[in-house]
């Protein structure tokens, strides 16, 4: 059990206790146990165990101790435990059947269980802490003094009972202090490191939420892990590339690569990660993968779809939000997501502080705007008076603006045998550029994007990351996406990237001269605006974020602002001139003053929509909560041509996932669950197998291509994989394109996806 879990200063769980103690009582009942014998999943008339086990609650007993509203979530957290549809049971026949569990109860053996108050004889609980009726819910709107008790009553149970089925560790076995090992490695190379006043202020404020600016290269990392202490944790990134990142850095570094008690990956390719890994038992594997997916490492690295879903309260959220209540939660580059998540982000971090979770907020680029759109929706957080900047490293960027669109010819003027980083706004920008680039005879040039399967992407991931240490003195050029733009421990000699809006460009040019002086002639940074035309995937339209439109990759407003703002920079750019520029252009009385800016309702409305959501208790699938909060939805799928190049291994690997076992076929029980776990194992390595050759694209992509021209695998399909036509081409150097002539209504040009 959890012991002590800090959530609204709580120190008192012994409802919880006796939750956990009666929640499965129910299961005495004889029908239920000859299903149990019978190995059937369902039963004619069974009345599920949860409304058999509030029977035995000895309620007088509890009165003694607890209030009414507490005794109501008691029950509720038991009866909706399971989320299961209790609304068409017949009143009379439930009642008959408590009558019967009389039996059972009288001849049932309770020496070997805890119970903290000894159960009662089966009754009919009253209608005044049964709610009327069997299939009613607790709501916010109905009952906002009970709910909030039985939500934290119930997600805590939850995550008890499912960790005791799994016979998994609830949470780390031991916890460690994040920063323990950093200094230890830091002084390896240079024995007087110390903490700076960034990483300094963040420990010292660490029972706090905080707010944290601070210049890129500065140790903004080391610092949220001084904050998170020994903490149960999440840090949340935009990006996937940035999270396989942080997790490799913070394994080395923290956990010094012996991490799998205390650290998590989160992601759709955690299962890649978790096969990697090395177990010293045969068994520690199922262990492994379900403690990752059932939060109970000590920190977790994830992305925003991953923590905070739970924001659509849809069926059985509870145990994440009660996990968060006793969290700290690490958010980075908040300025990255768009105004729909951004909405979704700043009402999920209301509730979690509601219920006694912390954040941190940490940023190279605070738009004031956000900030205030955190303070006006009620959230509480310190922040450092100012801006944490290294005045030892102040001159990294001599910047260049040029009023045209980006282009190769430039791009080759510029180069000059460095190493450099080209970033587009678009796949197709990028796409277009590297082809050009190699016509004309450019050596050791790479590309980047979401557009690859994942294990071309992987490996490019790995290659731009030993690229681009500063020890590698290597000349060459990577073209990339926003896919580089975020929390990549990179450091070019040059950039050259078009405009997308200030907070992306400046984000961009941290991977350029990360934590050095630039003292050349020439600029190290080049910014294409578009000239009288805006930059690739940026378009004005009042849909920019309905999927069927051509949509912006940022707000076409700020783009606009960004442009007019950096109109005549020529020389260097200071960090404290850069944050200049973003409080005086992205102030919230600033974008409230131009005609048809949105954004700032756009937050607003996705922040009401789901309080209505939660007010009146209306629960969506867990699978569509998952999918609605995605800001790019998309699908993966294989390209036709990887699927025919590695045809064999990919139908081995359905093949695998499509092999069943049959008792009969075993001598005994013990060889049968043996190799049902080793069949468990298989199948999640021919999975990952499978998803090797994934690549996604947009969800309106998807439905711009004809039924008709899918190619039909039976085995393939079966499993939830589509085969993507060969209106679509794939090479392992530029990635997915489509071919002249496909036949789709409007042209397919899109940015890259966040997850």
């Amino acid at each position: 059990m959890l012991k002590q879990p800090n959530i609204h200063g709580k120190d008192d769980w012994r409802l919880l206790e006796i939750a956990c103690a009666y929640h499965d009582l129910g299961k005495m009942n004889l029908r239920f146990q000859k299903k149990v014998k019978a190995e059937k999943s369902y039963c004619e008339d069974e009345i599920p165990h949860a409304l058999l086990s509030i029977t035995m609650l000895p309620i007088e007993e509890l009165k003694k101790q607890y209030t009414k509203e507490e005794l109501i979530a008691l029950i509720f957290a038991i009866k909706w435990h399971h989320e299961r549809d209790l609304g068409n049971i017949d009143k009379e026949y439930y009642e008959r059947e408590i009558e019967t569990l009389r039996k059972e109860f009288d001849g049932f053996d309770y020496s070997k269980l805890n119970f903290p108050i000894h159960p009662q004889e089966p009754t009919k609980i009253r209608v005044q802490y049964l709610k009327n009726h069997l299939g009613h819910r607790l709501s916010y709107a109905n009952e906002p003094n009970i709910f909030d008790e039985f939500v934290m009553l119930k997600g805590l149970l939850n995550r008890i009972d499912y960790a005791a089925s799994g016979h998994y560790e609830i949470e780390s076995k031991s916890r460690v202090y994040l920063s323990q090992n950093i200094l230890q490695h830091w002084r390896k190379d240079n024995p007087t490191t110390n903490w700076n006043d960034l990483q300094d202020w963040t420990y010292k404020n660490r029972n706090e939420s905080i707010i944290v600016v601070g210049q890129t290269g500065l140790g903004k990392t080391e610092s949220a892990l001084r904050w998170l202490d020994n903490s149960k944790s999440f840090f949340v990134l935009p990006l996937k590339s940035a999270i396989d990142s942080i997790y490799d850095r913070i394994s080395k570094i923290v956990f010094q690569n012996n991490s799998h008690e205390n650290l998590a990956l989160l992601h759709s390719d955690m299962m890649s990660k978790a096969l990697s890994e090395k177990f010293n038992k045969e068994e520690s594997f199922d262990e492994f993968v379900n403690e990752e997916r059932s939060w109970s490492k000590q920190l977790s690295i994830a992305t925003l779809d991953q923590i905070f879903s739970f924001v659509y309260h849809y069926k059985n959220y509870e145990p994440k939000l009660a996990t968060l209540a006793y969290s700290k939660i690490v958010i980075d580059e908040i300025q990255m997501y768009s105004p729909d998540l951004l909405g979704y982000l700043i009402f999920g971090l209301k509730e979690v502080q509601k219920y006694g979770g912390k954040f941190e907020i940490m940023t190279a680029t605070l738009p004031p705007f956000l900030v205030d759109l955190l303070k006006s929706h009620g959230l509480r957080f310190k922040q450092a008076p100012q801006p944490f900047l290294d005045s030892k490293v102040d001159h990294r960027h001599k910047v260049k603006v040029l009023h045209k669109q980006i282009n190769s010819d430039d791009i080759i003027k510029m180069t000059c045998h460095q190493k450099t980083l080209v970033v587009c706004n678009t796949v197709k920008s990028a796409t277009k550029l590297y082809s050009e680039l190699k016509q004309k005879g450019i050596l050791n040039i790479h590309l980047i994007h979401s557009r690859f399967i994942r294990k071309d992407r992987s490996k490019k991931e790995k290659e731009i990351l030993e690229f681009g240490q500063k020890e590698n003195q290597k000349a060459g050029i990577w073209i990339g996406t926003q896919v580089v733009e975020a929390s990549l421990d990179i450091d070019f000699d040059l950039l050259i990237t078009e405009l997308s809006e200030m907070c992306g460009l400046f984000q961009r040019m941290g991977r350029c001269y990360r934590k050095r002086n630039y003292e050349g002639k020439e600029p190290n940074v080049y910014v294409f605006d578009g000239g009288d035309k805006p930059t690739s995937g940026i378009h004005k339209s009042t849909h920019e974020y309905k999927r069927e439109e051509r949509h912006s990759v940022v707000d076409y407003h700020l783009f606009n602002l960004s442009k007019k703002a950096i109109a005549k920079l020529d020389g260097y750019l200071t960090e404290s001139n850069k944050l200049k520029l973003i409080n005086e252009n992205y102030a919230t009385d600033k974008l409230l003053d131009i005609e048809n800016c949105k954004l700032i309702e756009k937050v607003n409305d996705c922040i009401k929509y789901l309080d209505d959501l939660a007010f009146l208790n209306t629960p969506i699938s867990k699978e569509k909560a998952i999918n609605d909060f995605r800001d790019i939805n998309t699908v993966d799928v294989i390209p036709e041509k990887v699927f025919l190049e590695y045809k064999d291994e990919i139908e081995s690997a359905a093949q695998t996932l499509n092999t069943h076992l049959k008792k009969e076929d075993f001598p005994d029980q013990v060889t049968y669950k043996k190799q049902c776990q080793i069949l468990v194992q298989e199948k999640i390595k021919a999975r990952e197998i499978i998803n090797n050759y994934l690549v996604s694209i947009p969800f309106y992509v998807n439905n711009k291509v004809s039924k008709h021209r899918w190619m039909e695998n039976d085995l393939i399909n079966k499993f939830g994989y589509r085969i993507l036509p060969a209106d679509f081409d794939y090479d392992s150097e530029t990635g997915l394109s489509y071919r002249d002539g496909a036949n789709l209504n409007n042209e397919i040009d899109y940015d890259d996806n966040m997850f």
